[in-house]
């Protein structure tokens, strides 16, 4: 009955979300909140026992447990919100066919990997290690969300009535493949050259369904005559296993994880790139990718790619490539999908919050929504925000830690951001841009619902030759359009995006205010570290960039008083509103904001080759992964820093010498002098709150509002309400 109760809620939920809500604008500018302590408490269990204590208000993390659930819904002094964007799976590392320590990998060969999907009983896991509250699932798609709900149901369906439950089939599979592969199935036991073959299955301990599920998948590979070292992990002692290690090492065979949608995807085409290819996240385990997917799954490859840079032009075209890309992604199942959850995001009655419809309570929804209220009146004072683990990878803002719970901190909390997706339907609204005017090529599926956005259509949409189309990292100069396309080149899409008047009067957490300089920075880098000739080059984000680059036509700031900037590209995507491209300075996958002078802090150090930005290119050269915020990075980035300061260097002077002045130079420098002697890090940002001070060994941060921040703190309240049924 609860599973049922709880699964009505959310689909009504997301029917609403489908439609618009509209904002308002109100008095007074500010945080939300005085300060907001975030900490770690791993179970749970002993999260709710905290909530009902007064020990803590909030904890960002989705309770699965129906007697948890049913705990918070009697509790009087608890409230929640419902999401449905967590989902499990079962991670394999395709590196083989040994690894480096010899030791033979069954999962190099992606017939043993798609047998899994008949191995696993997904109904079984929802029902005995979830009680109900999820639904299983075979491809990446959220099941209530539009790709998989509304658009491609039948081809779903397909999928999971060809790979539906079936031991046997996938004993065959495995059986045939291994002794193609030259193991010899002795005494029940699997060996390879003589040597017993043993996999390492990392178990996460803190990530409903597992560890149970996880102890459940190695059952069933045990009983295809596996060996199985199964240690349970919370995510902070795994992440550093299978994300910081190359697949070479065999320090991992499998890994029972999982993901979640911060806000609702109300497209999924991107994402075929982001979990079967190289070219989105930098991580070993996903670049070891490129070589099977080239030589073995082409159609993958091709159909993911066009996928990502919307190379189709009509809605039919959409489908075929999704049913390509599905099935392949069956075939090559370097993971493999468990099960979506429905979850209860727990807070105490005092406090108000939005819960993302897949998010949950997270980055951005609480940033702008979160606080404490008496009688329903909103009041200041501090909040206790817990999260089940924190500070698991290192925190720059250019490719950081990439983990949920440490993005609740660093992305929006202190960046701010362009625009802002609705948690009740992911439409995106205008944050920093004021408006913004989408043309798109006639004939093109996109449609316009918020007022801050207007959608009109030409015949064909010319780029002007001054634009700005690539980018020379040996002369550090923007090449025209011109340049690049001396016969001209059209787009499927223009965006122009208006700030208004008073945009450079926006305080950075330093005392700096935000100027042009920021936003043009944003574009060099863009481009900058995925080339060759950058002294900043990165390998695993090149890919990355040639992807993009295939897409982008170009990129014009038409004035920057006010500041409105024009771009032009062949990436689109089906709401007019997520097609407005506002540059607002953000950096890395996850969009962590960065404003000049912080980011080249460390772009000084990563060009010296003392650390790294990402962890890729950390281990390629031997120096540390970036931290901007405690560690041995410290020293280093302050050296540089020190460094630009006596020098009032302006980085790619080349091009930002027109857009930064001698004085906001030597202006800048002071001021994150200033803030690094009085916080003891270099996480200058420009949203409500400001990083206090971080505490690695006692997992906690402390961040206090930001007394200028000029925004009404109610101003995006409306996003509490239920969206109204038209």
């Amino acid at each position: 009955m609860l599973k049922k109760g709880l699964l009505v809620v959310l689909v009504m939920t997301m029917v609403a979300g489908l439609l618009a809500g509209c904002g308002g604008d109100q008095d007074g500018e500010g945080a939300l909140l005085d300060e907001v302590v975030f900490m770690t408490v791993e179970s749970p269990a002993a999260a709710v026992r905290q909530l009902q204590g007064g020990d803590i208000d909030l904890y960002g993390f989705d309770i699965t447990d129906p007697t948890l659930f049913e705990e918070i819904a009697d509790d009087p002094n608890l409230d929640f919100g419902l999401s449905y964007g967590g989902y499990s799976e079962i991670r394999f590392n395709t590196w083989g066919p040994t690894f480096d320590n010899g030791m033979f990998n069954p999962f190099h060969d992606a017939q043993i990997r798609e047998a899994m999907n008949w191995l696993v009983d997904r109904h079984y896991i929802v029902e005995e290690y979830l009680g109900g509250l999820g639904e299983p699932k075979w491809t990446f798609m959220g099941k209530k969300f539009p790709d998989s709900a509304i658009r491609y149901p039948h081809i779903v369906e397909e999928i999971e009535d060809f790979y539906a439950h079936d031991p046997d089939k996938a004993a065959e599979v495995v059986t045939e493949r291994m002794e193609a592969l030259g193991a010899e199935l002795v005494d029940g036991t699997w060996h390879y050259e003589g040597e017993v073959i043993e996999l390492t299955a990392l178990i996460r301990a803190d990530l409903p369904p597992y560890p149970e599920a996880g102890d459940y998948f190695v059952g069933l590979l045990e009983d295809l005559g596996f060996e199985v070292h199964a240690p349970h992990y919370t995510g902070a002692e795994a992440n550093p296993i299978w994300t910081g290690t190359h697949p070479r090492e065999g320090n991992w065979n499998i890994y029972t994880g999982g993901w979640s949608s911060p806000v609702i995807p109300r497209c999924s085409a991107h994402t075929f790139d982001q979990f079967y290819t190289h070219r989105v996240m930098p991580w070993p385990v996903f670049q070891v990718l490129q070589e099977p997917l080239e030589a073995d799954f082409p159609e993958l490859n091709n159909a993911s790619r066009r996928l990502r840079e919307k190379d189709f032009t009509t809605m039919e075209e959409r489908e075929e490539l999704f049913d390509i890309a599905l099935w392949e992604a069956m075939k090559f199942s370097n993971q493999i999908w468990i099960c979506d959850k429905a979850g209860a995001n727990p807070y105490r009655a005092d406090v108000k919050t939005a819960v993302d419809l897949a998010g949950g309570i997270g980055d951005p929804a609480w940033v702008w929504t979160t606080h404490r209220h008496e009688d329903g009146e909103p009041v200041g004072g501090d909040l206790r925000f817990a999260v089940p683990n924190f500070f698991v990878d290192p925190w720059n803002p250019v490719d950081g830690s990439a983990f949920t719970y440490d993005n609740m901190v660093n992305r929006r909390a202190l960046g701010d951001m362009g625009i802002l997706p609705d948690p009740r339907d992911g439409l995106y609204h205008g944050k920093r841009a004021e408006r913004a005017e989408v043309t798109m090529k006639t004939g093109m599926p996109v449609d316009q619902t918020l007022d801050w956005v207007t959608l009109d259509f030409a015949d064909e949409i010319t780029v002007p030759g001054d634009a700005w189309a690539d980018w020379d990292a040996k002369e550090q100069r923007f090449i025209t359009v011109d340049e690049k396309y001396p016969d001209g080149v059209t787009a499927l899409r223009k965006s122009v995006v208006y700030y208004p008047d008073d945009i450079f009067d926006h305080p950075l957490h330093d005392g700096s205010t935000l100027s042009v300089g920021d936003f043009v920075m944003g574009m060099i880098v863009y481009f900058d570290r995925g080339k060759e000739d950058s002294p900043i080059f990165d390998l695993s984000y090149q890919a990355e960039l040639e992807s993009s680059l295939n897409m982008f036509r170009g990129v014009r700031i038409v004035s920057t008083e006010p500041l409105i900037i024009e771009t032009y590209s062949d990436l689109w995507y089906l709401d007019a509103e997520v097609n407005a491209t506002t540059w607002w300075p953000v950096y890395g996958t996850y969009d962590w904001s960065g404003f000049w002078h912080m980011i080249t802090v460390g772009k000084l150090a990563d060009a010296a080759r003392e650390l790294a930005f990402s962890n890729f290119k950390s281990d390629e050269l031997g120096v540390g992964w970036m931290d901007y915020t405690k560690g041995e990075s410290l020293p280093i980035l302050e050296k540089h820093m020190n460094q630009a300061a006596e020098e009032n260097y302006i980085p790619y002077a080349s091009v930002l010498g027109e857009f930064i002045s001698e004085d906001e130079a030597a202006e800048r420098w002071a001021n994150i002098q200033a803030f690094y002697e009085e916080h003891g890090h270099f996480w200058v940002g420009a949203g409500p709150y400001v990083l206090k001070s971080v505490h690695p060994i006692e997992t906690t941060a402390v961040l206090e509002g930001f007394a200028d921040y000029p925004d009404p703190p109610d101003q995006w309240f409306f996003m509490l309400g239920e969206l109204e049924m038209e």
